[in-house]
């Protein structure tokens, strides 16, 4: 047997996966093989006794310990964080995540090639350049190494055909030097195919062969497909990314299955809306209004009418101008505004800050109350100026004419119901019911790009973000809704804010219908705007 032990003097450990952006705020767990090997040639090129240690004795410990994906003893006890930094690049304040994981004092993370028995010379460099590491993964990532050839604990992540826990994640290996050289094999013929095609003439086989060979080389002339494989992990990865690969050509991803104790816990405060749903609140959290005028407002024009609540709602606390640029600024309390005492936007992940909500509770298809949710909770001023709204108007909505008094806008009057929690209205609002199904009343819209697991992914990404749990939720898409005994779908309702200041990735939207494994408390509204109505849910029994 044979291993390496990693521990991290300040308790972080930072590390990017190939395959993720580091604004992912993704760590790597357990460290990649493949990163862990690059470390070892790159200690033995800035740090190794080359009078000692040739070039070939590097490449025969690379080879012997790429030849089978080790096994990993994690310790138990790793919390995913991250902080925030804004970065001057390109001149202008970047916010850059820097995501690690906070390790127990006095872990140690065990890498195990458990079949491995290394020969002498190869055991002594492995010794050496392993007490010369200074780093694993990110600079920050500060890191003593030993090498050892016996263990005591029991490994707890294996590759999954091996064993299998039910928590699994991709890691990224290197390849063996024989599947190397066919990886390496197979992509210069599948180039080949691709040059001979795309030729208006047919070439020589030695014109071919340059031309394939050009067509690996990065920028400066760095051929990224070399033939051996240690040159292949030592390729920067700049030069990688430069020559367009997905992955790196001497690596490939092996699926692993981790211990369900070894996988790293979130530290996050928990959303109000994602505690148990008996648990009291000292604030009350929800106004809720009736809305009366003719006609009423349609639920497809739910987000205008969000908006024209919460503008209806920051009059009554005021603006204040500011002299130099002119500019109105309000002075409601950030709970209201949303913005904090620089007029920046608030951002926290458990969005604090009102929901302003149209609900259709008749399913008429026309908007009768109002809903404003304050996770954080409804003080006495809030209250008092929160009682004060009485009335929206709105320029000419689709499908509407001229009001009652002729003018060709649409106004209507309010009413209070009162203020209390969730379940004061649950009754008489599916909105604000609890349940463990949940439908869309307006169209979810996504945050951001869509990634590979769709609407359903950026679903369990967003309730993770708020604190929520996302084992066992399950998301289905649905084709349409029903509203008011007709069909609807996203195109149907209107999907953008009125200002635009908010970049919006996504413009066509889904309906879905989600189950919790445990009833939530509503209000549930999830995706871009769903402050002022889109990505709304109601309850299903």
């Amino acid at each position: 047997m044979f291993g390496l032990g990693f521990r991290f003097p300040t308790g972080r450990y930072h590390a990017t996966a190939w395959y993720r952006n580091v604004n992912e705020a993704s760590v790597a767990w357990p460290p990649e093989p493949w990163r862990i090997l690059r470390a070892l040639i790159a200690c033995y090129w800035r740090k190794g006794d080359h009078d000692r240690w040739n070039e070939d004795v590097l490449s025969r410990l690379v080879d012997a310990l790429a030849e089978k994906p080790p096994v990993f003893c994690l310790p138990s006890g790793a919390i995913h964080s991250h902080t925030r930094h804004y970065m001057p690049i390109r001149s202008s304040k970047t916010l850059v995540f820097d995501a690690f994981l906070h390790l127990p004092a006095g872990t140690e993370i065990e890498v195990r090639w458990e079949d491995l028995v290394l020969e002498d010379d190869l055991l002594e460099l492995s010794r050496d350049l392993a007490a010369s590491m200074g780093y694993l993964g990110r600079a920050e990532s500060w890191s003593e190494c030993r090498a050892f050839t016996s263990a005591i604990g029991e490994p707890n992540c294996f590759p999954s055909e091996r064993a299998s826990y039910g928590d699994t994640c991709h890691v990224l290996v290197p390849h063996s030097p024989r599947s190397y050289q066919a990886e390496r094999k197979r992509l210069q013929n599948q180039e080949a195919a691709r040059i001979r095609t795309s030729s208006s003439r047919p070439l020589s086989d030695r014109a071919l062969n340059t031309k394939v060979e050009k067509s690996f080389r990065a920028t400066g002339g760095v051929d990224t497909l070399p033939p051996r494989l240690l040159d292949a992990l030592s390729i920067d990865t700049a030069d990688l990314q430069n020559r367009k690969w997905n992955q790196p050509p001497g690596a490939y991803e092996v699926m692993y299955s981790r211990s369900p104790n070894v996988r790293p816990r979130v530290r996050r405060q928990s959303s109000p809306q994602f505690r148990k749903a008996s648990e009291p609140s000292d604030l009350p959290t929800v106004a809720r209004y009736l809305v009366a005028g003719r006609p009423l407002p349609r639920i497809e024009d739910a987000v205008k009418i969000g908006e024209v609540l919460r503008s209806a709602a920051l009059s009554k606390f005021g603006w204040e101008t500011c002299e130099s640029t002119g500019k109105r600024y309000p002075l409601a309390p950030w709970k209201i505004s949303g913005r904090d005492t620089r007029n920046m936007i608030v951002r926290d992940p458990t969005h604090p800050h009102a929901f302003w909500l149209p609900e259709d509770a008749d399913n008429d298809g026309w908007i009768d109350h109002l809903i404003v949710f304050i996770a954080g909770g409804i003080d006495r001023q809030i209250q008092s100026q929160l009682d004060r709204v009485n009335r929206l108007w709105l320029t000419k909505l689709r499908g509407q004419g001229k009001s009652d008094s002729g003018s060709n806008i649409g106004e209507w009057s309010l009413a209070l119901e009162g203020f209390g929690g969730p379940m004061d209205f649950g009754s008489g609002s599916r909105m604000l019911a609890t349940s463990r199904r949940w439908r869309s009343v307006t169209p979810f819209m996504a945050a951001g790009f869509l990634k590979k697991k769709g609407y359903a992914g950026e679903v369990l990404r967003l309730l993770a973000r708020r604190g929520g749990e996302t084992k066992g939720v399950a998301v289905r898409e649905l084709p349409e809704i029903v509203v008011a005994g007709a069909p609807r779908r996203t195109l149907n309702f209107h999907r953008f804010r009125s200002r635009g200041r908010e970049v919006q990735r996504d413009s066509t939207g889904a309906f879905l219908e989600i189950e919790f494994p445990e009833p939530i408390r509503g209000p549930l509204a999830l995706g871009y705007a769903c402050h002022y109505g889109l990505g709304s849910f109601k309850a299903v029994q």
